[in-house]
């Protein structure tokens, strides 16, 4: 662990005014509105880290490390990673609700309020709201594109807790109901039995809210109109979460008028693990050939072979949306939510770098895009550059062609550059974070109400080769007196020699704390501390007072 120290909260660190934010979206890092707007599929993932897909897998091998055991995924490696762009440093917040509030909003948690995972029933004792529906969204921005976009969200929604549902049943929509998406099913908050104690698994028999009707034709609710929700159950294999949510989006493709903004965000693979139904669809398209037989654990099955199986199949319903979309008129992007589950982990992977914490583990995700607008030479391409899931927003507004003001997604980088062409970075350093509880941002500065209270910030930020981690942990029974810790890596160069050539090896599992040993760093590191430890200070100001 790096240098400990304790201080008055008062004087813990320089604090940035909360109402004035300094923006960190660099001149260079727009684009020229673009003259036709296309359609957006986003397709997040949950419980899925880069360990778990082949393209990646490969892409990390090659660069040296040892090989892990990755799923079986050819729909994502074959009909996205070598026709896009493959993005290997990109970060998120390490659990799921701040992942999705951070994509939607553009973000960091400590603008938005959402720091913490929501959970149906909270037993804490602490108030820990949910996203709030004056916070502005992607879809609600897309509507005043200069052609309005269509945007529906079918799957996993996770950004409302129990008191905010009670108020508004249909969150997903906003208020009032379309300022947000315009239409949305599907589950809540994570997988809910339908049918508690029939010991059938919950992506069997779960729980499916439908905010508005997702076709004219389909009426769901058996009360009339939505909102309700309808307990699904398997067989018909139709009702399998993945496949669900997959039949939800092939419907959106075939109907919605352009453009169109698809949010697809899948369950899969969160736990729980569970054996693959048989049966279940499968498409073939464009010299791809999806995981035709499911994918079963063994005899013995574990909770790591059972996971590789969810996500192939994931994998494959994946498969059967790409095959739908027309690659002429339609941007893909794929990000994950968080890192792998711990339990799921495999050799070389550390589980104490999992989904949880703010290793790489935690934080560093897949991030594909596929584009029409790509420039010739990028298609296959493995990019570098430093990227947040919060890049999701501007990088979208840039296909609408609607610029971002000022003072909306605060945090995000559009990304039309690198589809356009760009092979450097255009962020210097990225940043990530978390805290419980979550709040309600102050409509005056933007940031915690002058009554919030937190225990811990634990905050993260890195550049292209050296990484700062800093925790603030509140002292109990000492009013506003906290502990500070901070450790710091070299990514590139930090672990061991190669046994054979000597040569220095990248840090990859973060083993290597360069303020543990107490001793002074080398003068290239010393000057990457100072500088991540004002961009942290000045910039990201903790949220602990």
């Amino acid at each position: 662990m790096g240098v400990s120290s304790i201080l008055a909260g008062a004087l813990l660190l320089p604090l940035a005014s909360q109402g004035a934010q300094p923006s960190l979206r660099p001149s260079s890092a727009g684009s020229a509105p673009l003259a036709t707007p296309g359609n957006v599929l986003v397709i997040t993932l949950d419980d899925v880290g880069v360990d778990l897909i082949g393209a990646y897998e490969d892409w990390y091998v090659a660069q040296g490390r040892d090989r892990g055991t990755p799923a079986n995924t050819p729909a994502i490696d074959n009909l996205l990673a070598s026709r896009g762009i493959t993005f290997t440093e990109c970060w998120t917040a390490p659990m799921c609700t701040p992942s999705r509030a951070r994509l939607l909003t553009g973000k960091f948690g400590m603008r938005n309020g959402i720091g913490a995972v929501l959970k149906e029933n909270e037993t804490s004792g602490y108030l820990n709201p949910g996203l709030q529906v004056t916070e502005p969204l992607l879809p609600q921005f897309l509507h005043g594109a200069p052609m309005p976009y269509t945007s529906v969200a079918v799957g996993k929604w996770h950004l409302v807790d129990t008191p905010l549902r009670a108020i508004y049943p249909d969150h997903p929509l906003g208020s009032p109901a379309g300022t947000w998406f315009d239409r949305y099913a599907g589950a809540m908050f994570n997988l809910q039995q339908a049918a508690p104690g029939n010991g059938v698994n919950v992506y069997s028999s779960w729980i499916k809210t439908y905010c508005s009707f997702l076709s004219p034709n389909v009426a769901p609710c058996a009360s009339g109109n939505p909102p309700c929700d309808v307990l699904k159950f398997s067989p018909p294999v139709s009702n399998y979460a993945t496949v669900d949510t997959t039949d939800d989006a092939l419907a959106m493709v075939a109907s919605l008028p352009e453009p169109w903004f698809l949010y697809v965000a899948y369950n899969s693979a969160h736990a729980p693990v569970h054996d693959i139904p048989t049966g279940l669809p499968s498409q073939y398209c464009q010299s791809y050939l999806p995981n035709f037989s499911p994918c079963y654990a063994g005899a013995s099955p574990t909770f790591a072979t059972r996971l590789r199986c969810m996500m192939e199949e994931l994998d494959n319903q994946i498969g059967r949306l790409l095959c739908a979309i027309d690659d002429t008129d339609t941007t893909v992007i794929l990000i994950s939510d968080n890192g792998t589950d711990p339990n799921g982990l495999l050799p070389p992977h550390d589980r104490s770098t999992a989904k949880g914490t703010i290793k790489e583990g935690g934080v560093r995700v897949p991030f594909i895009v596929r584009s029409p607008l790509q420039a010739p030479g990028t298609v296959g391409r493995v990019s570098r550059a430093l990227v947040s899931s919060t890049d999701v927003f501007a990088t979208v507004a840039s296909i609408a062609g609607r610029a971002v003001p000022a003072g909306m997604a605060t945090d995000s980088v559009s990304m039309m550059p690198y589809i356009t062409g760009y092979q450097g970075s255009i962020r210097k350093f990225v940043y990530t974070e978390n805290f419980f509880p979550n709040f309600e941002p102050d409509p005056l500065t933007g940031g915690p109400p002058a009554s919030y209270v937190t225990n811990r910030h634990v905050q993260a930020i890195r550049e292209a080769r050296f990484k700062l981690v800093r925790r603030t942990d509140r002292i109990q029974n000492t009013g506003n007196t906290f502990t500070v810790v901070e450790e710091f890596y070299d990514l590139q160069q930090g672990g061991p020699p190669d046994p054979i050539t000597g040569a220095p090896t990248p840090d990859w599992f973060e083993e290597n704390d360069l303020l543990a040993s107490g001793q002074p760093l080398a003068p290239r590191a010393q000057r990457a501390l100072t500088v991540l430890q004002q961009r942290l200070t000045t910039l990201y100001p903790t949220i602990c007072r």
